[in-house]
């Protein structure tokens, strides 16, 4: 498998990948918005929140309830591939209907650069933003490593 690594150098392959994304803001108001995120989160393959995909209302009122910070769109290519968020207590939710870890860690570069955390409020808030990955999705979790962020813990569901 290859892996290109983003660096300072623009390559041919970087500029192909730069060029790709487009990012558009999530308006909670909007149902064309509500039905994408939808339409979205049946498609992903690795999810933390849920077991079963909520019924469509049950999803409505999820978003237009939600208290994220940013939301936005990801598109590649002019295709809808995912979205991302980031909450006030600095946590970044990346969900890609695509599995690339050249899209993952452009991605993650791309929203590390334009957003910084907000300031630590001890056993609240940590002073970095923390990412959440299903253990099964081996592909962000390569772009990860990749990037060299650090593997802090492990999460355990108790039933």
């Amino acid at each position: 498998m290859r892996y290109l690594i983003i660096l300072n150098i623009i390559t041919p392959k970087v500029w192909e990948i730069v060029l790709s994304f487009s990012f558009v803001e999530v308006n909670k108001n909007n149902d064309t918005h509500i039905k994408y995120l939808y339409h979205l989160l049946k498609k992903r393959d690795f999810n933390i929140s849920h077991d079963n995909v909520p019924d469509y209302y049950n999803h409505k009122e999820f978003v237009l309830n939600n208290k994220y910070r940013k939301w936005h769109f990801i598109y590649k290519n002019n295709n809808l591939i995912g979205s991302y968020y980031i909450t006030f207590e600095n946590h970044i939710g990346l969900n890609l209907s695509v599995s690339d870890v050249n899209d993952y860690v452009y991605l993650l570069k791309k929203i590390l650069s334009k957003n910084k955390p907000l300031t630590e409020i001890k056993s609240e808030r940590n002073k970095s933003f923390l990412i959440n990955i299903s253990p099964n999705n081996k592909q962000f979790i390569n772009a990860m490593k990749l990037l060299n962020f650090e593997h802090i813990q492990n999460t355990y569901l108790c039933n």
